[in-house]
């Protein structure tokens, strides 16, 4: 009998195992320090847990398939420093990335989606590979901790902290705010 349980004990910690594996709690992340951004984005604001932001990202999703726009490249914003705000004030955001510039955009409507530009600026960022949305909550346990680590020792102090979500992979990204440039009185 004791045989029996060891083997359903063992069985069972190989699949808790396997199951981790699949969603990348054990792949090597590499943090990559070179300009992002650059993106026009089309979507919703959102208040509260950000682990509740999936709705806003359907909703999102939803309005801009109907709109003819791709969700090929969805993007959520985060405002707010869980550290410093309530959890049921933080705000916020999830879209659709639109591209790199309004050019093309004309006078489209956009129905009720707010549009945001996230301007080029110097970041840290992690790809994690995204087999199901499972992987998403292991990418943000692993990625966020190793950004913030890093963006300490590096003196980056993020302005834009973003999370890009295409085809299997996530992008999680902080980003500093542009410097603005020095205005010369002529």
């Amino acid at each position: 009998m004791v045989r029996k349980l060891l083997w359903a004990i063992a069985a069972l910690f190989l699949l808790i195992a396997g199951l981790a594996a699949w969603l990348g709690a054990f792949t090597k992340l590499q943090i990559n320090d070179s300009v992002q951004g650059g993106y026009v984005v089309a979507g919703y604001d959102h208040t509260g847990p950000f682990q509740k932001i999936g709705a806003a990202f359907k909703r999102a999703q939803t309005t801009a398939d109907s709109l003819g726009l791709s969700s090929d490249e969805m993007i959520g914003i985060y405002y707010s420093n869980p550290e410093e705000v309530e959890e049921d004030s933080l705000l916020s955001y999830a879209g659709v990335v639109l591209g790199r510039t309004t050019e093309n955009l004309g006078t489209m409507d956009f129905a009720d989606l707010r549009l945001e530009r996230i301007p080029e600026g110097r970041a840290l960022w992690i790809d994690f590979a995204k087999p199901n949305d499972l992987a998403i909550m292991v990418g943000a346990m692993r990625a966020y901790p190793m950004l913030t680590k890093a963006s300490i020792e590096a003196g980056l102090e993020p302005g834009w902290v973003y999370e890009i979500h295409s085809e299997g992979m996530i992008r999680f990204v902080f980003q500093e705010y542009p410097v603005a440039e020095e205005v010369i009185d002529l």
